[in-house]
C-alpha cells in the first residue's frame, strides 16, 4: 500500500484538491432549509354530507371508510371525526415508507371503493397528501375593507410571483368566495302563484352556453356568439319569470339580487388587528435555496408595491431570515470550533505536528460537503451539528499517525520507514476504530419514523466525514507529514511524557483498586438518574407564543370571532406583545413544521403572539392563562410555545376507549379531573362535548300525499331556506360564482319564520309546513371520534416548565389507582409518550444490526472475544459522566441526549482499541502484562488525551449555543466521553492486567 502511495503521490494530491474545490462549489450552490423534510406519511380525507346528523355522518361515511381503509397495508391508523354535514380523516402512513405516492393511490383506491357503500347524497370527497408542507413565506395583503377585494389583490399577486423558480405552489388563506344571493320573497311568490322551481328552471334555460357556429364573409371564418350567459347582474335582476296566466315578471319583483362574500362564513386572517387575505409560499423541497428564494421574493414584491398601490403587502412570516439565521449561527459555532481544536492540538503537538493535523480539518470538510451534495443532501441545522460533532473526532486518526510518525522519526528511522511502520501498524487498527464508529451511528442511520428522519442528518454527516477523515489519515496524511516533520531533540520533555509515566505505574501496580473505583462510579452515577429531567424535544427557541381557542362544538363561526377578538385585544395591552396574528375557523398557515395541523372548524381559533426574547415567552404564557382564567373563564384556551420534534397534540395525551358511551364519558371525565390533580399539567382539556339543539321535522307521509308532496320536498324546501340552492352560475369571472337561491335571512333566519315557511309541489302550490309535518326539539352529539373505527376520547395537557410529561403520566396512574376505572376502559398514550416510545423502539429495531457491525470490526482486529468484552466495558464507564453532566448542566433526558449516547458509544471504544493494538504488540514482543500494559499507557496516553481534548473543544460552542435542541446532546457526550477517557487509562487497563496473560493464539494443528 505504501508502494502505491508514494508512486502516485501526484495523483492522489490532484484528486484530493479537485475534491475540495466540488466542496467549494458544493457550498455557494446547495439547498439550504433550516430544518429536514418529511416524508409525505399525513393525509386528511374530508367527505361533505349536506344534512346529516353527526351520527348519521359516522354510520353511513366514516365506517365504511375506515373499514376500506384498515385493508391499505400502508396506513398505520386512522382517525375520524363525524360532525353535522362533514366527515374528516386524518391518515397516517406506516414510517418504514418513504415512496409515499403508490401508498397514497392506494388510499385513494380504497375512497373510491368506500364510495360505492355511501348513501347518494353524499356530496365531495377529497384527499390531501400534501399535508405537512410549510409555507416558506407568509405574505399579508390589506389596505381595503372589503374582503371580495383583498381577495382579488391576494389573487393579482399570486399570478405575479408565481414564475420564481424554486416555487411548488401558492394557496391564498383567509380569502373569501364570493356568490350572487336571489333572496327570494316567500309572500310575492305565493301571491303571483309561482314556486321556487319556476325560478330555477328559467334561470337554467337562460343561462346556458350555447355554439352559433360561423359563417364565411369574403373567405374569412366569421363565429356567431348568441348572447345566452348573463352579462351583469343587472341581466339577472332582468330576467323574465313566467306567470301562470302567461304574463312575465322581472326577477327582481319577486328576490334581491346582490353579490357577496360566500356563505357561510369562511376562514378569517387578521395581521395585528388588521383584516388581510394571506398568500402562502411554498417552495420546492430538497431542491431550493430558502435563503435565495427569500431575497427573490423581495426583489419581487419591491418592484410591484408601486402597483398594488394602495394596497399593502406584508410579510406575515419569513422562514428565509430564520434559515439564514440559523446557519450564519452554526456557521460561527463551527467556526469557532475549529479554532479551538486547532489551539489545542498546537498546544498539544508543537507548530509542526498541529499544522499536519489541522490540515486534515478543511480538507476533510469541504470533500465531505461536496460528496453530501452529489448525493442529494440539503444544508440544514441537522446536518451542521453532524458536521460540528464530527470535527472532533475526525481529527482522531491524524493524530494517531502523525504521532506514529514522529516517534519513528525520533528513534532515527529514516522519512519513508517511518512512513511504510505508521501506516502498517495503524491502518489496521485505524479502520476497525473507524469501523465501530460507523457501527455505533448505523442504528441511527436506519430507523425510522418522524424522529429518525429529523435527526438522521446526523449520522449522515458523521458517517461520511469520518470515512473521509480515515481515508485521507493513511493516504495523504503519512506523505505530508513523512515531508515536513522532522526529528525532535527533546522528546523526552514533552508535558504530558511525565503523565502518562504516573498513569502507567498506576496501572501495573494496583489494578484490583482502580477496577473497584471504576465499578463505584458506575454505580453512583446511574444513582442520579432520577434526578435527570426526561423531555422527548426542548421547546423551540423562537419568541413566539400559540393560544389555541376552542368553542363547544357547533359554535358559529361569528361567535368564535367575535371571542377570539376580545382574546387579542387582551393580549395587545400587554408591551411585550410585539405582533398578534389571529386565525378564525382554521389554526392558520402551518408556519413552523411542528405545529400541529387542524382541519377547517367554524369553532376554533389561534393567536400568534411575537414577543420581544425567547425569555419573554414564559411570562407572557403565564399571564394570558391567568387573564383568560380570571376574565374569560367561559373560553377553553392552551397556551405554549412552539415545539422542536415530530408535530403532537400536546405533550401529554390519553385516548379512552371504552365500549359503552355513558361509561366512555365517566372515564374520560375521570381521567381529565385526576390529570387536572397532577403537579405541573396545565391546559387540561378533553373532547367531550354537550351536543348541539336540533329541530326535528317529523314529515306525515299521508297529509304529505295528499297535497302531492314528499320528505324530499320538505327537506329541499328547508335547506333552501337557510342554506340555499345553487340554481346557476354566473360566468363572466375568473372563477365561475353560483347563483344561490334562498331567503333573505340565510342561515340568520328566525325559528319562527322558519317553521311557517311554504313548501311547494309539483303543481306550484304552496302548503304550510304546518299541514304535513310537526317540530320537536331534540339534543344530538356534535362531534363523534374513531380511530381506527372504534370509538374514543382524547384528554390532553400541556406542562408548566420543568416537568415532564412521565411525571405527568406517573401522576395520573397513582391517581386512577386510588379511584380505578369503569370495567373495560382502555388507555392509549399518545403526545410525548407515543413519540418517545415510538423513537426508543425505532433505534432498538435497528441496534441489532449496529452491534453486530460493532463486534464484526472489534473480532477483525482482535480476533478475540475476551478483548471485545474489555473494549466493549467502555460503554458503561461512559455513564460515569454522562448524567451528572446533564444533571450540573441542567440539561434534559430526552431523544437528543440519547442520540449522544449513542455518538459516545462509537468514540469512546477508540480509545480502548488503541489501547489494547499497543499492548498486543508488546505482549507479541514478548514482554509480561503488566510491563505491556504500563507501555502501552505511555506510548497512547496523549493521543488519547488529544484526541478527547478536540471532541471536547469541537462541541463546546454547540454546548454553550442559545439553541434549545442541541445542549443536551453535546452535554451527554462531553461528560461522557471526560469521564470514560480517564477511566479508559485506568481501569480498562487494569481490567488486562487481571483477564490476560498472553497475545491471541495461533491456531493449533492439532493431530487428527
Amino acid at each position: 500500500m505504501t508502494g502505491l502511495l508514494l508512486r502516485y503521490q501526484r495523483l492522489l494530491g490532484m484528486v484530493v484538491l479537485m475534491l475540495c474545490l466540488l466542496g467549494v462549489a458544493a457550498y455557494g450552490t446547495m439547498p439550504r432549509q433550516e430544518d429536514p423534510s418529511f416524508p409525505y406519511r399525513a393525509g386528511m380525507i374530508t367527505v361533505t354530507y349536506p344534512g346529516a346528523s353527526a351520527e348519521s355522518v359516522e354510520r353511513l361515511v366514516l365506517r365504511p371508510l375506515a373499514d376500506e381503509l384498515r385493508q391499505v397495508e400502508e396506513v398505520e391508523y386512522t382517525q375520524g371525526t363525524a360532525r353535522n354535514g362533514v366527515a374528516l380523516v386524518r391518515l397516517r402512513l406506516q414510517d418504514a415508507i418513504y415512496d409515499t405516492d403508490p401508498a397514497w393511490d392506494r388510499v385513494r383506491q380504497a375512497m373510491e371503493r368506500a364510495r360505492l357503500d355511501f348513501p347518494d347524497e353524499v356530496g365531495r370527497m377529497s384527499l390531501d397528501d400534501r399535508l405537512i408542507d410549510i409555507p416558506t413565506i407568509v405574505l399579508a395583503v390589506s389596505g381595503s375593507p372589503s374582503v371580495t377585494e383583498l381577495t382579488a389583490v391576494a389573487e393579482r399577486l399570486k399570478q405575479n410571483l408565481a414564475d420564481l423558480p424554486g416555487l411548488s405552489r401558492i394557496e391564498l388563506d383567509g380569502d373569501a368566495d364570493e356568490q350572487i344571493t336571489l333572496a327570494l320573497d316567500d309572500a310575492a311568490l305565493y301571491r303571483l302563484g309561482l314556486s321556487p322551481s319556476v325560478v330555477l328552471e328559467t334561470l337554467a334555460r337562460r343561462n346556458r352556453t350555447l355554439p352559433g357556429g360561423f359563417v364565411v364573409v369574403a373567405g374569412r371564418r366569421v363565429s356567431v356568439l348568441p348572447n345566452s350567459e348573463f352579462a351583469d347582474i343587472e341581466a339577472i335582476r332582468a330576467t323574465p319569470i313566467e306567470l301562470p296566466d302567461g304574463s312575465q315578471v322581472p326577477l327582481a319583483a319577486l328576490a334581491e339580487v346582490w353579490r357577496g362574500p360566500a356563505e357561510p362564513r369562511q376562514p378569517e386572517t387578521w395581521f395585528d388587528g388588521e383584516r388581510v387575505v394571506l398568500v402562502s409560499l411554498i417552495m420546492e423541497e430538497g431542491r431550493t435555496d430558502a435563503i435565495r428564494l427569500g431575497e427573490r421574493v423581495r426583489e419581487r414584491v419591491a418592484q410591484l408595491r408601486d402597483d398594488f398601490a394602495p394596497y399593502q403587502i406584508r410579510e406575515m412570516f419569513f422562514q428565509p431570515d430564520k434559515v439564514k439565521a440559523r446557519l450564519d449561527n452554526l456557521a460561527w459555532s463551527l467556526v469557532l470550533s475549529v479554532l479551538i481544536i486547532i489551539a489545542v492540538v498546537f498546544t498539544g503537538m508543537g507548530l509542526r505536528m498541529g499544522v499536519l493535523v489541522a490540515s486534515i480539518l478543511p480538507m476533510v470538510a469541504l470533500i465531505s460537503i461536496g460528496l453530501y451534495d452529489l448525493g442529494g443532501g440539503v444544508l440544514h441545522q441537522v446536518a451542521v451539528i453532524g458536521l460540528v460533532i464530527s470535527l472532533g473526532i475526525l481529527i482522531d486518526n491524524a493524530i494517531v499517525v502523525v504521532e506514529s510518525i514522529q516517534g519513528g522519526l525520533d528513534r532515527g528511522l529514516r522519512r519513508l520507514d517511518a512512513l511504510r511502520q505508521a501506516v502498517g501498524d495503524l491502518a489496521g487498527p485505524l479502520g476497525a476504530s473507524t469501523g465501530t464508529t460507523l457501527a455505533a451511528f448505523a442504528p441511527m442511520l436506519l430507523s425510522k419514523g418522524g424522529a429518525a428522519d429529523f435527526t438522521r442528518g446526523v449520522p449522515v454527516m458523521i458517517m461520511l466525514t469520518l470515512s473521509v477523515s480515515y481515508l485521507l489519515a493513511i493516504s495523504a496524511v503519512p506523505l505530508l507529514a513523512a515531508r515536513f516533520l522532522k526529528p525532535r531533540g527533546h522528546a523526552q520533555r514533552d508535558r504530558l511524557t511525565g503523565l502518562a509515566r504516573v498513569l502507567g505505574r498506576l496501572v501495573a501496580g494496583r489494578p484490583r483498586q482502580l477496577i473497584l473505583l471504576g465499578g463505584l462510579l458506575v454505580v453512583i452515577s446511574v444513582g442520579l438518574l432520577p434526578l435527570t429531567h426526561q423531555q422527548f424535544f426542548p421547546n423551540a427557541d423562537r419568541p413566539r407564543v400559540i393560544v389555541e381557542l376552542y368553542m363547544p362544538e357547533g359554535t358559529d363561526q361569528a361567535r368564535t370571532s367575535e371571542a377570539a377578538a376580545r382574546l387579542e385585544r387582551m393580549i395587545r395591552s400587554q408591551p411585550r406583545a410585539l405582533e398578534v396574528h389571529r386565525f378564525v375557523g382554521f389554526a392558520g398557515p402551518a408556519f413552523y413544521y411542528n405545529l400541529q395541523r387542524a382541519p377547517q372548524a367554524p369553532n376554533r381559533a389561534r393567536l400568534v403572539v411575537r414577543t420581544p426574547t425567547l425569555a419573554d415567552t414564559p411570562d407572557m404564557v403565564r399571564w394570558i392563562r391567568h387573564h383568560v382564567r380570571e376574565d374569560m373563564p367561559e373560553l377553553d384556551v392552551t397556551v405554549g410555545i412552539l415545539g422542536q420534534g415530530p408535530p403532537r397534540a400536546a405533550p401529554v395525551e390519553i385516548r379512552v376507549y371504552h365500549a359503552e358511551e355513558s361509561a366512555r364519558r365517566q372515564a374520560v371525565e375521570q381521567v381529565f379531573a385526576s390529570l387536572r390533580s397532577v403537579e405541573g399539567t396545565v391546559d387540561v382539556r378533553h373532547d367531550l362535548d354537550l351536543g348541539v339543539p336540533s329541530l326535528s321535522i317529523e314529515v306525515d307521509d299521508a297529509s304529505a300525499a295528499r297535497y302531492g308532496l314528499t320528505r324530499a320536498d320538505v327537506a329541499r324546501s328547508l335547506y333552501g331556506q337557510s342554506f340555499g340552492v345553487v340554481a346557476e352560475r354566473y360566468r363572466q369571472e375568473d372563477d365561475p360564482i353560483p347563483l344561490v337561491l334562498r331567503s333573505r335571512e340565510g342561515t340568520a333566519l328566525p325559528l319562527s319564520r322558519l317553521l311557517s315557511v311554504n313548501i311547494y309541489n309539483a303543481r306550484g302550490d304552496a302548503v304550510p309546513l304546518s299541514a304535513v309535518a310537526t317540530v320537536t326539539t331534540r339534543w344530538e352529539p356534535a362531534a363523534i371520534y374513531l380511530r381506527d373505527g372504534v370509538r374514543m376520547n382524547t384528554v390532553t395537557a400541556n406542562l408548566r416548565p420543568g416537568y415532564s410529561f412521565s411525571q405527568a403520566l406517573d401522576g395520573l396512574r397513582a391517581g386512577l389507582e386510588r379511584q380505578p376505572l369503569p370495567a373495560g376502559t382502555r388507555l392509549e398514550m399518545g403526545g410525548d409518550a407515543e413519540g418517545s416510545g415510538d423513537a426508543n423502539g425505532a433505534l432498538l429495531t435497528a441496534a441489532p444490526v449496529g452491534g453486530l457491525l460493532l463486534l464484526f470490526f472489534l473480532l477483525l482486529q482482535f480476533n478475540s472475544f475476551r478483548r471485545v468484552g474489555i473494549i466493549l466495558l467502555t460503554v458503561p464507564l461512559a455513564a460515569v459522566g454522562i448524567f451528572p453532566g446533564l444533571v450540573l448542566s441542567g440539561s434534559p433526558f430526552g431523544f437528543q441526549s440519547l442520540l449522544g449516547v449513542i455518538a459516545l458509544v462509537g468514540i469512546v471504544v477508540n480509545n480502548a482499541i488503541v489501547l489494547l493494538d499497543v499492548m498486543d504488540r508488546e505482549l507479541a514482543r514478548g514482554a509480561p502484562i503488566r510491563e505491556a500494559v504500563r507501555r502501552s499507557v505511555e506510548q497512547r496516553t496523549r493521543p488519547i488525551l488529544l484526541t478527547t481534548a478536540t471532541t471536547v473543544a469541537g462541541l463546546l460552542p454547540l454546548a454553550f449555543s442559545s439553541s434549545t435542541l442541541w445542549p443536551p446532546m453535546a452535554w451527554a457526550i462531553i461528560s461522557g466521553l471526560l469521564a470514560s477517557t480517564v477511566l479508559t487509562l485506568l481501569v480498562i487497563p487494569a481490567v488486562c492486567v487481571q483477564w490476560i496473560r498472553s497475545p491471541v493464539a495461533a491456531p493449533e494443528n492439532a493431530p487428527a
